[in-house]
């Protein structure tokens, strides 16, 4: 395919992400699922200490920010 057939509507999507978790400072890698939305919110727990953190993942095009809270900050 030349770059003249590019098609721009085939966006090549973040396929990972990362956030700190709050409770024990480690960075942690999270697979991304475009298909979920453009924003996207959902608890899971650190695999590391346990704790469970608020994911968020909002989409600007192709490319995702990521960041999470503390489950218990939240409440």
């Amino acid at each position: 395919m030349s770059e003249s057939d590019h098609d721009p509507t085939q966006e090549c999507f973040d396929n990972d992400g990362s956030y700190i978790c709050d409770s024990c400072g480690e960075e942690i890698v999270i697979p991304l699922d475009p298909a979920g939305g453009h924003s996207q919110t959902y608890v899971e727990d650190c695999p590391v200490c346990c704790n469970p953190s608020v994911i968020h993942v909002d989409w600007d095009g192709a490319q995702a920010h990521v960041w999470a809270e503390s489950e218990q900050d939240r409440f």
